[in-house]
């Protein structure tokens, strides 16, 4: 790394990475700087106190990551009453779990019935254990899909189902109806027809979705709720004021305290998308640090690659660039020509990885990650600007850790119609200062 590297504030790290920290916390697996970050992460940050508290399941205290001076703001009433009030529920269920455990028994809600990339449970006692695809789901227990790209099915009795993708942290119970508390990340649900009176709900820190009978995505991100109707309909309320909207097949909904709560009609994905970082990165950016100086001619912005866990193996420390997660409205479909147009510079002449992660026209099907390798740059322009113009079909499909590869998993290229939603550029564990300028995905090219 060159002696200009910026230095990442922590106070801006992604609310994926925040997730994580708070996770791993839980489980008490922070070492001493991963505490710090946390620490300054969620010092003077309202919300993230907020999401400390929701995230966790245990009786958990700010004061042994924070300053005892720094208290969580609390949540309106309305909220306390629908949010808060789940995950004191959720508390005191792994709590008779706990106990359960204890004597020997472990109530089930659920059975995994699919799964790919790495899958895990965490009990009782803070310990994550890893799922196999058969295994029964403990009421209660956070599941969690721990790397982009994995995902998980879950299967009530009644052939409900209920699928996590990407970085998706869910606890499952079913009491008198069937619940499902999202944390954060991406899942969709095909439920069967509910008794009157008792849908299935899906909770997240704003709003509550009943579903009686239909099938419907659900994303829980930064400050928000999108909740994607494919058949049927279902009724959401906002958490902050209980007020409420029904969503109906082709409709979606945005909960988020700032916004009007008012269905509307889903449009396709476009067929293009691009961003020149000309502004900063986004607030919701997934990884990547802005920076301004060593840019090609009239540029003002560019993202340079973060230090984070491997890619597609955990262990292992990588060098990404990961866009938004797009995971409700797609950040475009393919079509017939799709091409990568990329700016880019690397200090060194190894690859960079591309990887686009795709999802299924109206959700259904699998998810799919696609990758490209940039190989034999030229050693003496290995420190220059690149443009590179990339057709989409000659990306290929990883499969990591597949357990149970569904029928209808798309193999080779992506494919027609298939909705990109999150794009990653990693160079695993070289570090090559890569930098890029633009991406764009649009139809046709060199």
């Amino acid at each position: 790394m060159n002696d200009n590297t910026p230095v990442h504030d922590d106070r801006s790290m992604s609310y994926d990475d925040l997730i994580e920290l708070i996770v791993r916390y839980n489980d008490d697996d922070l070492d001493e700087y991963e505490a710090t970050a946390l620490s300054a992460a969620i010092e003077g940050d309202d919300h993230a106190l907020e999401l400390f508290h929701s995230v966790a399941l245990q009786s958990l205290t700010i004061a042994e990551v924070s300053a005892p001076r720094h208290k969580p703001t609390p949540f309106p009433r309305q909220t306390i009453f629908w949010w808060s009030a789940a995950m004191a529920l959720a508390a005191s269920v792994a709590f008779a779990v706990f106990l359960d455990l204890r004597a020997g028994q472990l109530p089930t809600v659920a059975k995994l019935v699919q799964a790919s990339g790495k899958v895990t449970v965490t009990m009782p006692d803070g310990e994550a254990n890893a799922l196999s695809v058969g295994d029964n789901i403990p009421v209660g227990m956070r599941i969690t899909t721990e790397a982009i790209g994995s995902s998980a099915t879950i299967q009530f009795p009644d052939k409900t189902r209920v699928s996590l993708h990407g970085s998706t942290v869910a606890v499952f119970r079913e009491d008198d109806h069937k619940q499902v508390d999202l944390f954060v990340g991406n899942v969709v649900a095909d439920v069967e027809p509910q008794l009157p009176g008792k849908p299935l709900q899906v909770i997240t820190q704003e709003a509550v979705t009943q579903v009686l009978g239909t099938i419907l995505s659900v994303q829980a991100s930064h400050n928000q709720t999108d909740v994607d109707v494919v058949e049927g309909k279902v009724r959401v309320f906002r958490s902050g004021d209980q007020s409420a909207v029904d969503v109906a097949a082709g409709e979606r909904v945005t909960v988020a305290r700032d916004l009007p709560l008012k269905s509307q009609l889903r449009t396709p994905s476009a067929e293009q998308w691009q961003i020149d970082f000309e502004n900063e990165l986004p607030s919701d950016w997934g990884k990547g640090i802005w920076v301004t100086e060593q840019l090609p001619a009239g540029s003002v912005g560019a993202v340079m690659a973060e230090t984070q866990p491997g890619f597609l193996d955990r262990v292992r420390t990588s060098y990404q660039i990961e866009t938004y997660n797009r995971w409700s409205k797609g950040l475009f479909a393919v079509g017939e020509d799709t091409h990568l147009k990329l700016t880019m510079r690397v200090d060194r002449t190894d690859s960079v990885q591309v990887f686009v992660l795709a999802r299924g026209a109206d959700f259904h099907g699998s998810d799919s990650v696609y990758e490209y390798d940039i190989r034999d740059l030229d050693p003496q322009k290995s420190s220059d600007w690149l443009t590179l113009d990339i057709p989409l079909a000659s990306f290929t499909k990883v499969i990591a850790d597949a357990q149970d590869v569904p029928k209808d998993a798309p193999m080779g290229a992506p494919q027609l119609g298939q909705v990109i939603y999150q794009v990653v550029l990693s160079t695993q564990d070289r570090d090559v200062d890569l930098i890029v300028d633009q991406i764009e995905f649009s139809a046709g090219g060199q």
